[in-house]
């Protein structure tokens, strides 16, 4: 990337965070973003960490530049074989999204019922999708223990430093998912059903957005760094940790 570009897509960066509407800003820098792929916009995130832009506010304006960047980054083709470490993780993105899409389906189901009887079998359904989304911490703990300390020996340090706060939101509701469930009696089913309604809308919105951010930014940005000997490495330890 030339210096000019460089410079005119963090100064569009910095009118995003200054609260200039994102539509004036892609429509201002168009000419601009063309071309821009993954790598380009980790780094020069990256370079705006280092001058001064907060982690909490790039992570706050990371849904505000993927919409900025969408039509760039979804031109990007992978085209991974499925035993690749990024294949692995991006098929587990798939069962993750369609899980949490099945759990808020359900939530809204018992909600609307009055009569525990009703829904006694979508109830053993819910603790059923709770223990699968509970054995999805393996997912993040690759994540966090082997892809992104490997990205960060490639300088990569601030997109892994944002997903692994939003990782720390997920967990937090998938906490209270698991408290919701335990929690569960005949008596306090009114209560029960607000609780995992709330949980489900909230995990439902959560993962498709995170998971959007790392299949767009964060994995193509660590196939363009590392070496087919690195991902060998990976794929090792991604089996000792397990699969979710």
């Amino acid at each position: 990337m030339t210096e000019e570009k460089k410079a005119q897509i963090k100064e569009a960066l910095r009118q995003l965070h200054a609260g200039v509407p994102p539509e004036q800003v892609k429509d201002k820098f168009r000419a601009v973003f063309e071309g821009t792929d993954a790598l380009e916009i980790a780094k020069i995130e990256e370079e705006l960490t280092k001058e001064g832009t907060k982690r909490e506010d790039m992570r706050k304006l990371c849904d505000v530049h993927m919409a900025i960047f969408k039509e760039q980054i979804e031109k990007q083709n992978l085209n991974l074989k499925p035993s690749q470490p990024i294949a692995i993780l991006m098929e587990e993105h798939k069962i993750m999204t369609k899980t949490a899409e099945d759990l808020l389906s359900l939530a809204n189901k018992i909600l609307k019922v009055n009569d525990l009887r009703y829904v006694s079998e979508d109830i053993h359904q819910v603790e059923h999708l709770a223990s699968e989304i509970a054995d999805s911490n393996k997912h993040y703990l690759r994540e966090e223990n082997v892809l992104f300390p490997m990205l960060e020996k490639h300088g990569i340090t601030e997109p892994p430093a944002v997903m692994w706060m939003e990782h720390d939101d997920i967990r937090e509701q998938e906490r209270k998912l698991q408290e919701v469930v335990n929690d569960f009696s005949e008596t306090n089913f009114e209560n029960y059903k607000n609780r995992l309604w709330e949980v489900a809308k909230n995990l439902a919105n959560l993962l498709p957005s995170h998971f959007y951010k790392e299949n767009n930014i964060l994995f193509p940005t660590a196939l363009s760094v590392m070496t087919p000997q690195e991902w060998v490495e990976i794929r090792k330890e991604f089996d000792a940790i397990g699969y979710c």
